[in-house]
């Protein structure tokens, strides 16, 4: 009878989760419609991408896992749709390498956060990037591993679900702006392919990067002057705001 009342009362939580997030997409959809068009209404791709974007949110939450789609009820019952805000959640960032080696041994900590009050963990970026061009992890080869330096995917999943136990919360820095030149679009892009060509801002030669450079501020003046990079297997310029080695995503 206990097993029973409890499978209930989660399958009503799961229904009323999904009844919220369709509420939320239906209230969101010209909002997102409005950003979308500002960046996209020119591009001939434009109203497949649109529907495409809308599948990603359904999929996004389709796949989202139970004990996440509970918490998303748990605040919006609360109306604390600004939860992030909220004087509740006390929030440390790191770098998992430079606080304690590893994801393995950050798990081993959580003890000593909870004694802290310490309840968000925002990590610096994890995820595969060369050795000696990562940028402290900001330029990424790879955003489907874990470096292995910080461990596997594994030790982030284990991470995030003792994490979870606890009532804590887990936020990765995600880039978004720029990939490492040893990343799969970069190496296809320098092959010659078109598509991922497009993924980056190229030019055929200096004059337009001469232009912008009028204007664009130098990141790094010293250790990287310039915002733009040579690439000789293509004989085109790309854009690299950061680093030579990070290509900036065309948006």
């Amino acid at each position: 009878m206990e097993k029973h009342t409890e499978k209930k009362s989660t399958s009503g939580a799961a229904v009323s989760a999904e009844k919220q997030f369709n509420t939320r997409k239906l209230n969101a959809t010209a909002d997102i419609a409005e950003l979308y068009a500002r960046l996209y209404k020119d591009h001939p791709g434009y109203k497949k991408g649109y529907q495409d974007l809308l599948q990603v949110i359904e999929n996004g939450f389709a796949n989202r896992n139970t004990i996440l789609k509970e918490r998303d009820l748990t605040k919006l019952n609360n109306q604390t749709e600004n939860w992030f805000l909220s004087n509740r959640i006390s929030g440390m960032s790191l770098y998992v390498d430079r606080f304690c080696g590893t994801l393995l041994n950050l798990t081993n900590k959580l003890d000593y956060f909870e004694e802290l009050g310490t309840n968000l963990l925002h990590l610096m970026p994890v995820f595969e990037s060369p050795a000696n061009e990562s940028d402290g992890g900001y330029a990424v080869s790879d955003f489907r591993k874990v470096d292995k330096r910080f461990g596997n995917i594994d030790d982030l999943v284990n991470l995030q679900r003792h994490m979870q136990e606890r009532d804590m919360y887990l936020m990765l820095d995600i880039v978004l702006n720029h990939t490492s030149q040893m990343h799969e679009w970069a190496l296809k892009a320098k092959a010659g392919d078109k598509k991922y060509q497009d993924y980056f801002y190229l030019f055929d030669n200096r004059d337009m990067p001469d232009e912008l450079e009028k204007t664009m501020p130098e990141v790094f003046p010293e250790s990287s002057p310039g915002n733009f990079t040579y690439i000789p297997e293509l004989n085109k310029w790309v854009m690299t705001v950061f680093h030579n080695y990070q290509w900036d995503l065309n948006y």
